[in-house]
């Protein structure tokens, strides 16, 4: 008999911004030079953070747009392991992966060509590795110990005042949690409903704000609104 599964697809609306990665990783494999370019998707998702949250990754970052859009529809959709969230696992990554940045780097410096290919070789293994896990676990697994993600959710406001562009999933006190509509199809899986009632939104520093839970929300009590009463 097949096993049910708490988290399930969710079809993903909007543009298709994984064609971007697509066309980076073709034509940088052609042009290294052109691996420069990830320098916009290693600097924007920490720089929107600190406004934001982890805006960037629900609704701008290509490789996540691919996860979403393409890889959901043939992911199994098993919980993302425990660890790859801890803290430990999650520095351990930022500076594993920093630091073989920063050799290769060193060995590249001066030449655009090959510091070009470091950011490209970069980009490539880790969306192997991002879509071998969507295929083992959920789609977003990788963006839950994503180096850029972690320090994004590091810079990301946790508390009032908020910045006036910061937003956050709002769910109305009449939730009482029974579908859990909300956490079954939240790519990061986690759970939007505990925040229900409270006025600042769900403060998860991991929610990226992609909507999905209030799109699934059978009762339409759920949004994503400004959280910036208190400027």
């Amino acid at each position: 008999m097949k096993q049910n599964r708490f988290h399930k697809y969710f079809p993903t609306k909007g543009y298709n911004l994984h064609l971007i990665l697509l066309a980076y990783l073709l034509a940088g494999f052609f042009y290294p030079v052109i691996g420069l370019l990830a320098l916009i998707c290693m600097i924007a998702p920490v720089a929107f953070a600190v406004s934001r949250g982890r805006w960037w990754c629900g609704n701008a970052c290509p490789r996540g747009n691919m996860y979403d859009r393409l890889l959901a529809k043939y992911s199994p959709h098993r919980p993302i392991p425990a660890f790859v969230r801890t803290k430990g696992f999650r520095t351990f990554m930022v500076l594993f992966i920093f630091t073989v940045f920063g050799v290769q780097m060193h060995f590249a410096w001066g030449d655009w060509n090959a510091m070009g290919r470091v950011f490209w070789n970069i980009i490539f293994i880790t969306t192997i590795v991002g879509i071998i896990l969507s295929f083992v676990f959920a789609p977003r697994t990788w963006c839950s110990f994503c180096p850029m993600g972690t320090l994004s959710a590091l810079v990301t406001p946790k508390k009032s005042p908020f910045p006036k562009a910061f937003t956050s999933v709002t769910v109305d006190s009449s939730c009482r949690m029974k579908c859990k509509s909300c956490a079954r199809v939240c790519p990061m899986q986690i759970t939007p409903f505990d925040s229900r009632g409270n006025a600042s939104g769900y403060l998860h520093a991991d929610c990226i704000k992609c909507g999905k839970c209030v799109a699934s929300c059978p009762l339409k009590i759920m949004e994503i609104k400004p959280q910036n009463k208190s400027l």
